[in-house]
């Protein structure tokens, strides 16, 4: 089973993340448990969610070469 602090650190390792590429790394069956510990996590003031308008690659969406919108939530470490 996975933990938060195993999140958290897996956050801080890859510096901005998102719930899918967490989920990856551990299981992909995985996805909503991830996504409600990130939630849980900037809740308590350990995570922050950032700017939805670049994603990981530092492109606006209106840049990407995708077609659809991701509407990625996208984390980070909180700042100390």
């Amino acid at each position: 089973m996975i933990s938060l602090l195993q999140v958290r650190d897996m956050v801080a390792l890859y510096g901005r993340t998102d719930a899918y590429q967490i989920s990856q790394k551990f299981s992909a069956s995985l996805l909503p448990m991830i996504e409600a510990m990130l939630d849980k996590l900037a809740a308590m003031g350990k995570l922050e969610q950032i700017d939805q308008s670049s994603c990981l690659t530092g492109h606006s969406c209106k840049q990407c070469p995708e077609i659809k919108k991701c509407n990625l939530k996208i984390y980070q470490v909180t700042s100390l």
